[in-house]
């Protein structure tokens, strides 16, 4: 996760966060949002318009290099870094209709940063108007097994069951760990203190001879194993089911966890998934505070940058 001071000031009801992904000792974020993007390509070039600059183009890049430095903060904790790089994509370039601003960061070798920097191919959260924070992100519960990670799974679902208060109905499937089914399925993440567990279950309930209502039940909680001390991150709702998609005159979308980052406080910031059956393109990727509950980034979930 990355934390920008200053320089990434962006128009007032901008981004003030953006998602992206670490690559051999630099971190990518990305931010689709039009206004950012002519806001931030004025503040680094001083001089023109973007959309001139990207008049038969793809892709504009502007080096950054005297820029200031700023916080990434991953599973590992918090690392200094510099942004060195900003990409312009055009219009329709990343999958996503408008403007995407991808923002590349540099770990500095050794030192505290080169130890709670993070590897490879893991996500990162910037946070683009708060000060630089550093430190590690301390040592997560033991996993669970494969089993006991299942049985947490079908517990939680039957709690969420219960605390949406709708007609009682019966699981119809045991919930196996599965980030990408769309139902029967859940996942489970260590975090300091407590498991994350985010799920997708399938109800039912006979409504006449031959005939049954299928409701999935969807949510994320953080919890221990016995459940004492439950709170939902993302709150449980009931979605109807039609041959297995969320009905289309319902409203809603289903949660898959994808991991956790450190968050500057020294919580996490959960990554989860939100996948909407009924129109796609709403589909989203979201960084959401466990203490708040509250999303602090967000983008496309199809969004692909060249």
């Amino acid at each position: 996760m990355l934390i920008v001071v200053g320089l990434l000031a962006c128009a007032s009801g901008g981004p003030r966060a953006a998602l992206g992904w670490s690559l051999g000792g630099e971190a990518h974020v990305f931010v689709n949002d039009d206004d950012f993007a002519r806001h931030f390509y004025h503040q680094l070039t001083g001089e023109g318009q973007l959309a001139d600059a990207l008049a038969g183009h793809e892709i504009v890049a502007v080096d950054a290099r005297n820029a200031r430095s700023a916080t990434v903060l991953s599973a590992n904790g918090a690392a200094a870094a510099r942004l060195t790089l900003a990409r312009f994509h055009a219009p329709r370039t990343c999958g996503y209709s408008g403007i995407v601003t991808e923002l590349v960061f540099a770990f500095p070798p050794g030192g505290a940063a080169g130890r709670s920097a993070p590897p490879s191919h893991v996500s990162v959260v910037a946070l683009l108007d708060q000060p630089p924070v550093a430190g590690g992100a301390g040592k997560p519960r033991p996993a669970l097994s494969a089993a006991d990670a299942t049985a947490l799974i079908r517990r939680v679902a039957d709690r969420a069951e219960v605390s949406t208060r709708g007609p009682t109905i019966g699981l119809l499937h045991s919930p196996t760990l599965n980030a990408d089914q769309a139902a029967d399925a859940g996942e489970v993440v260590a975090l300091r203190s407590q498991y994350a567990v985010g799920f997708r279950a399938t109800f039912s309930a006979t409504v006449a001879e031959n005939k049954m209502d299928t409701t999935l039940i969807t949510g994320v909680a953080v919890t221990e194993p016995d459940l004492h001390h439950l709170r939902w991150v993302v709150r449980p709702v009931r979605l109807r089911l039609v041959r297995g998609m969320i009905a289309r005159i319902t409203s809603g979308v289903r949660y898959s966890l994808r991991g956790a980052v450190a968050s500057a406080g020294g919580g996490a910031l959960l990554l989860v998934d939100e996948i909407a059956d009924v129109s796609p393109r709403d589909s989203r990727v979201t960084a959401v505070d466990v203490a708040t509950r509250r999303v602090v980034a967000a983008q496309p979930l199809a969004l692909r940058c060249p």
